[in-house]
């Protein structure tokens, strides 16, 4: 493993992290057992109800403690997520000697106090579940952010929520799978797609959000063009530095603070598709080696130039089906 945060690890640390990386799932013995504890979760989080989050949530840990075998850990919902300039705390493993292991999940938003989207929400409650398993049931002496360690937790997403799987847009890990070429032809469509989506809509239509969780059109369209500038200063860094540390997007707060609402969408996306252009024109531009280069993300650990473009295509597909879905008037 070639890379200078690897080097900088103890052999024992080296040892944990190859072991952490080899193992890419956990298998759920009867995960349609658990489906309706997800469910149960989901109707709790739109409730807006803390207690009743709370309850869910916690039921959920239990379930997937005593499939998996797993010593009980506490489980607390707080309300606005901590934040400060490194981005916002969403959840929090802890594990002290002589005590059960606790974990807490923040169900608002730093800035805007909104209730954060389902999905986000168990793909962090999955994250935290997944240190406890590192810890208890694969036995490792510590719990690194590793390649296999996000596999695992996709793992677990897919199998508590199967319609993910059989859904016509990829994720991740499939768009990881396939040539770069391929990937690219992606991220060319997209401008193309956003322009048909919202053709016809008016600026009411564009600026109405479909609940009070959830983005409106033209705000789906800003984080798209904000996103896309943020993603080429992550690939500036990689091709110019040695395992640079990547800064943490905070959308939620770019939605507040550069007031989403009050643009206007034309512009919006007429901004994506240069920054798009752009991105596309340095991307074909980069070598086989340059792709394998590497930055550290905050939450998701080591990511490649690859990496990163993976990324990339999944976000245009789960926006571009956010943006559908608000001028739909569905959450």
């Amino acid at each position: 493993m070639p890379f200078s945060y690897y080097a900088r690890l103890s052999r024992a640390q080296q040892a944990i992290y190859r072991k952490s990386d080899e193992i890419i799932e956990v298998r759920l013995p009867r995960p349609e057992d658990l489906h309706p504890l997800v469910e149960d979760l989901a109707t709790a989080l739109t409730s807006e109800d803390r207690a009743l989050t709370q309850e869910t949530t916690a039921r959920l840990i239990l379930g997937l403690c005593k499939v998996l075998g797993l010593p009980p850990v506490r489980v607390e919902v707080l309300a606005a997520r901590p934040h400060a300039r490194w981005g916002e705390l969403h959840g929090l493993y802890t594990a002290e000697r002589g005590r059960t292991p606790k974990i807490q999940l923040w169900m608002r938003t730093a800035k805007q106090r909104r209730v954060v989207a389902f999905r986000t929400y168990l793909r962090t409650l999955l994250h935290e579940v997944g240190h406890h398993v590192d810890y208890t049931l694969l036995r490792l002496r510590d719990s690194m952010h590793t390649e296999g360690f996000y596999k695992r937790e996709s793992s677990l997403f897919h199998q508590l929520v199967p319609e993910e799987r059989t859904s016509a847009m990829p994720t991740i890990e499939e768009y990881a799978t396939q040539p770069i070429a391929q990937r690219l032809e992606r991220l060319e469509r997209t401008a193309g797609e956003l322009v048909a989506a919202v053709k016809g809509h008016n600026p009411g239509v564009l600026g109405r959000r479909p609940d009070g969780n959830n983005w409106a059109g033209v705000e789906v369209l800003c984080h798209l063009r904000d996103t896309e500038e943020f993603f080429q200063l992550r690939f500036e860094a990689i091709t110019t530095m040695d395992d640079p540390m990547f800064s943490p997007a905070t959308p939620d707060r770019w939605a507040e603070e550069r007031q989403y609402l009050r643009n206007e969408a034309g512009e919006a996306l007429a901004a994506f598709r240069r920054r798009r252009e752009e991105n596309l024109t340095a991307l074909r531009k980069m070598t086989a080696e340059q792709w394998k280069r590497a930055g550290i993300h905050p939450a998701r650990g080591r990511m490649s130039a690859d990496d990163v473009l993976a990324l990339m295509a999944w976000h245009d597909d789960n926006h571009l089906d956010q943006l559908k879905r608000a001028l739909d008037g569905r959450p």
